[in-house]
């Protein structure tokens, strides 16, 4: 599949809007930026960082978990790490310490089975 350059620059200046979000703590407005921008191409690994971001800064710890495991699946070593570290923290949140455990074994390269439900 080919992206045209402006699709391309629209999802980058999105996602920088949404990590200024982000920072700002205004989580919903991050989500908020990040909606309708249709298909993501090489970028679909970072926009779901980004949104594991914000869900967690919602406490909505099932949708953080699962954008932060598409991240985590989708970006390539080493680039993966936060998303494995920021996956084990949600799973330790809830209660869930094997899962939070192979995560953050993943996070340090180890190579357990990748923490699915």
């Amino acid at each position: 599949m080919t992206f045209e350059m402006k699709h391309l620059e629209r999802i980058v200046h999105r996602m920088r809007e949404a990590s200024g979000y982000l920072e700002l703590g205004m989580a919903q407005h991050a989500l908020d930026r990040l909606e309708g921008l249709g298909e993501l191409g090489p970028f679909e690994g970072e926009v779901n960082l980004l949104r594991g971001e914000a869900y967690e800064a919602q406490d909505r710890t099932d949708e953080a978990a699962a954008s932060f495991a598409a991240a985590a699946k989708l970006l390539p070593p080493p680039f993966r790490r936060p998303a494995f570290l920021a996956l084990s923290k949600v799973y330790e949140q809830v209660g869930d310490h094997d899962r939070a455990q192979a995560a953050m074994a993943h996070a340090r390269g180890a190579g357990l089975p990748f923490p699915s439900k």
